[in-house]
Parts: C-alpha cells; sequence; structure tokens
C-alpha cells in the first residue's frame, strides 16, 4: 500500500516543471568524441541536429529527429533529468554530451517550463 501510494505521488504529484527536448544517443568506442564533433557540426542549428539524430542516433526516437517530447523532472535517468533541468542550460541550444548508463547523449532542449 505505502509504495503504490509513493508511486501514485511521483506519477501524479511530483514535480510540475516540465521539459520538451530531442536528443542524439550514441554508445560505444568514441561516442563522446563523435558527439563533440556533431556539436560543433551543429552550432545552433535545430534543423542540423536533427538532421544527424536522424542518421546516428541509436535510441528509436532517432528516426522522428531525436525527438522525445514533454516529460517532467524525475522521468529520466538522474544525469539527463540533471542537465535538462538545470537552468542554467539554455533552451535552444545543444548541451553534451551527457554519460547515462545508456551511452553518451547530445540534448536540444526546446523548452522548458519550472515550477516551484
Amino acid at each position: 500500500m505505502f509504495i503504490s501510494l509513493i508511486l501514485i505521488l511521483r506519477v501524479s504529484g511530483g514535480s510540475k516543471s516540465t521539459v520538451t527536448a530531442s536528443h542524439i544517443l550514441l554508445d560505444g568506442e568514441k561516442a563522446k568524441e563523435k558527439l563533440d564533433a556533431m556539436k560543433n557540426e551543429i552550432k545552433h542549428d535545430y534543423n542540423k541536429f536533427m538532421a544527424l539524430a536522424k542518421q546516428h542516433s541509436t535510441c528509436p526516437s532517432g528516426k522522428s529527429g531525436g525527438t522525445l517530447g514533454v516529460f517532467r523532472r524525475g522521468q529520466m535517468v538522474p544525469p539527463f533529468d540533471k542537465a535538462v533541468f538545470d537552468k542554467h542550460n539554455e533552451v535552444g541550444q545543444c548541451i553534451g554530451p551527457i554519460q547515462t548508463n545508456f551511452g553518451w547523449h547530445l540534448i536540444w532542449i526546446e523548452d522548458r517550463q519550472l515550477v516551484d
């Protein structure tokens, strides 16, 4: 019962802050170096980001340009979550590479609504 209550609170009553983001995921040898090169190529061009996601991302979301949609704080793995909700990382910019248990990510924050 107690665990069910925690899960319900986490899903329904958790943070109301949201982010809309896309990512490029790579894993394996030299993934970070490859993403560093892509980031230099992307600069501030979201269309370039989406094209590279379609070409290179190992995540199924890559087929749609890396789009992850809207999510709340705590729905992504901690390093990813921390990066996208950090107000020092600007909306409309490519951030990363960020390492998670899935591999290395470049992330494009499309929108962020921080609610205290």
